[in-house]
């Protein structure tokens, strides 16, 4: 057995003939391009891909093969050069007959599944060259389509407030797949939820819990990630750890701190502000907004449905790092980052095993220090909420700071 690093959610931004194929993602998110990052600046073993049934990807991942960049596995999953493998997914959209909406992600052994998923979702979704489109489907006829075409779904960012099974489409996952909740493998968190907030809710006990990134940029891949134990990257072995079985399954999930996540607290949107009242807080405290003008935070909304008074991880749960990417440790520059990634390889090298006195070398001691704080859990850091990343509560640097992540509708996620 063998620990690999895993990201199951990234997207595409634009596919080989230039085309949007996820609206909120960067341009420069190509496939291509998340091959790359993968191997020369994260250091990801497997890939989620969660837009390869629209139609300009599928027809991407085709040439791909043809020209031998991409090997499809007798097990499942595309690798690339004998390093990374891809498993083809899709992000889909799910409307309950309440009006709910949820996302899922349905991911694929094969490119003859993935293409008759996308043809059976043809039928219920008006453009296929877009990712994460409705599709008219409650979540359980979904997941019966997905399994239909040999393919395994899970809840994306299951807690988010706008388009996800907990904060948009219902209070327990067994009123919205009935006796499918047996057919899920896993869950994905989201960014601003982790292990001890999630089990908060009985019914989740039996699932396994994944730390994605849902990167809509290149920088983004691996910013959450997991470390699953598996005899080698492909789909059937990813299955099988999905369900723990036969000494396969999830060993460690790495996150941001859901303080960084942009949906963690309540937000007034009248008011521009987060609420400063211990959780649950359903409504402003201040003005008394709800509904459009009001966005339910992650923690408040789990608090407000949970079942247990404090969270019971069942024996299988893995432990939950806490991780502050590079990208909002105070000071770090352009340069600077690329002088650690030249030196020690890849991003999780620098924040979880680089030395100190080497780090200190190249990017110099406050920024050494930062990122050594960050690493033992001891960054002070300012919560987020309403579409708006939480920070690192530090004095803004000198220099040219590396950018927090693009601001995004507040409205729209993955």
């Amino acid at each position: 057995m063998k620990d690999f690093f895993v990201d199951l959610h990234v997207h595409i931004g634009r596919n080989g003939q230039g085309r949007p194929v996820k609206i909120t993602a960067s341009e420069r998110l190509t496939f291509a391009a998340v091959i790359r990052e993968c191997l020369v600046r994260k250091g990801l073993d497997m890939v989620g891909i969660v837009d390869c049934a629209c139609t300009g990807v599928l027809q991407d991942m085709r040439v791909l093969i043809d020209q031998g960049e991409l090997m499809e596995l007798p097990e499942g999953g595309l690798r690339h050069r004998d390093r990374v493998t891809v498993v083809a997914g899709a992000e889909v959209e799910a409307v309950e007959e309440s009006g709910g909406v949820s996302h899922h992600l349905c991911f694929f052994p094969y490119l003859r599944n993935l293409a008759e998923f996308s043809k059976v979702m043809s039928r219920y979704i008006t453009n296929m060259e877009l990712s994460s489109q409705r599709c008219g489907l409650p979540a359980r006829e979904l997941q019966a389509v997905t399994l239909s075409t040999g393919g395994i779904l899970l809840p994306a960012h299951a807690f988010t407030p706008h388009k996800s099974a907990y904060g948009n489409a219902c209070q327990r996952l067994g009123d919205l797949f009935g006796p499918g909740l047996q057919e899920l493998p896993a869950l994905e968190l989201g960014l601003s939820a982790d292990t001890a907030l999630a089990d908060h809710l009985a019914e989740l006990e039996g699932l396994t819990y994944l730390s994605n990134s849902d990167a809509h940029s290149p920088e983004r891949i691996g910013r959450e990630y997991n470390v699953i134990r598996m005899h080698a990257a492909n789909f059937r072995e990813l299955a099988l750890a999905l369900h723990r079985t036969a000494g396969r399954g999830v060993v460690a999930n790495y996150g941001l701190d859901p303080r960084l996540g942009r949906y963690h607290r309540s937000y007034c949107l009248a008011c521009q502000a987060p609420v400063q009242v211990p959780p649950p807080a359903l409504a402003c405290p201040a003005c008394g907004a709800t509904d459009k003008d009001f966005v339910r935070g992650v923690l408040d909304r789990v608090l407000s449905i949970a079942d247990r008074d404090a969270p019971h991880s069942p024996p299988h749960r893995p432990p939950y790092h806490y991780q502050v990417p590079l990208a909002f440790v105070p000071g770090l520059t352009r340069a600077g980052l690329d002088r650690l990634l030249q030196r020690f390889g890849s991003e999780m090298a620098v924040l979880h095993q680089a030395r100190s006195e080497e780090m200190q070398a190249l990017v110099g001691r406050p920024v050494t220090r930062s990122i050594m704080l960050a690493r033992e859990g001891r960054l002070p850091l300012q919560t987020g909420g309403g579409g708006h990343y939480g920070r690192v509560a530090s004095r803004p640097p000198r220099g040219e700071q590396l950018p927090l992540f693009p601001a995004e509708p507040a409205q729209e996620l993955s």
